[in-house]
């Protein structure tokens, strides 16, 4: 009973805000924004080809922010979407629901890329060629991180939140503080990377920012709209601190300065209102899914003619890049609607 009456009186503000809002197109183009920018931090998986260390540069400083960006954005729909979770039964049943969308997806291209990378790896030049079955298996399962399908993570790790985060915000919802200084806290405490609990602890903060803006989310959507070129600069500023801080201090720094600014540039920027990042965020999961499959794929056949060493990679990249991105585009619209199960697992 004390719990019915503690969920009703946690949730009743987020479902009159919910109650009042449509779809957000500003969220569409940011997860579009940000599976761009991972897309793109995938055409290179191991050594930057010789001759191109500006792609080498730009993948470092892409990765100071794009998956915390990544993950507040999704804190925000996970909060904007979370119905009325009141009773142990009805927490299972939305985690059941959560991982019954986003398991099969992941356990599938993971074994698909296992055997992809198995199979083509004696006729094309593949990243990291897998061990046997079984230690892929256990990889796949426990640490992911080191799995053919490593790029997976963050279905992975996103799973975890679903499970973690319907009882922090029913419980702690009410003092945000808290929940912003635990995701401060574990950020730096030491841990393993099984089941992903480096990441977890790692990228817990940006996805609890995401939460609990939602709580005031119309104030929330007002300062940054207000401030978006003071937030623009802070974040752009925010580069010097790798000059005087660890790499985890400066990550979070940079992370936490891109939010704000990297969603008031996708409300108002004149290239946020460019139609490619809906389309980008309407496939945010397919593209995440496929993307190392198709960029794999295209590399491995380009390379058998050129290389892609010096210029080579000037003309190689942006093929790269359109594969992994319109690639699983057409195959979701056009192959996998055909396909019940396939098409299902990967929405």
């Amino acid at each position: 009973m004390l719990i019915k009456v503690l969920a009703s009186l946690v949730f009743s503000k987020m479902v009159n805000i919910l109650s009042k809002k449509n779809r957000l197109i500003d969220i569409d183009r940011s997860k579009g924004f940000a599976i761009f920018l991972v897309v793109l931090g995938h055409i290179v998986a191991t050594d930057v080809p010789q001759g191109n260390e500006w792609y080498g540069a730009l993948k470092f400083y892409i990765y100071k922010f794009h998956m915390p960006f990544f993950m507040f954005i999704s804190g925000i729909i996970m909060a904007y979407t979370f119905p009325v979770v009141n009773s142990l039964k009805s927490y299972f049943e939305y985690v059941f629901k959560r991982l019954k969308r986003l398991a099969p997806g992941y356990l599938l291209f993971g074994v698909l890329i296992y055997l992809g990378k198995s199979y083509l790896s004696s006729t094309l030049q593949v990243d990291d060629v897998p061990g046997d079955v079984y230690s892929e298996m256990y990889n796949l399962l426990i640490v992911p991180s080191k799995s053919a399908g490593g790029s997976l993570w963050f279905v992975y790790v996103l799973m975890e939140m679903y499970i973690i985060f319907p009882l922090i915000i029913l419980f702690l919802i009410h003092r945000p503080v808290l929940i912003i200084l635990i995701g401060v806290l574990i950020a730096f405490v030491p841990v393993t990377d099984s089941f992903m609990l480096d990441r977890f602890c790692e990228y817990f903060l940006f996805f609890s920012i995401g939460v609990v803006v939602v709580q005031s989310y119309e104030k929330y959507l007002c300062l940054i709209d207000k401030y978006s070129y003071i937030f623009l600069a802070l974040f752009i500023l925010s580069f010097l601190s790798m000059s005087y801080f660890s790499q985890i201090d400066s990550k979070i720094i940079i992370g936490i300065f891109s939010l704000p600014a990297l969603h008031s540039f996708m409300r108002n920027g004149f290239l946020g209102a460019l139609p490619v990042w809906e389309l980008f965020g309407k496939y945010t999961y397919s593209i995440y899914l496929m993307n190392t499959i198709l960029i794999g794929i295209a590399k491995g056949f380009m390379l058998t003619f050129f290389s892609w060493e010096g210029a080579g990679f000037l003309l190689m990249a942006p093929v790269l890049l359109v594969a992994g991105l319109y690639g699983a585009i057409f195959i979701k619209s056009y192959i996998l609607p055909r396909y019940k199960i396939l098409d299902r697992i990967t929405s």
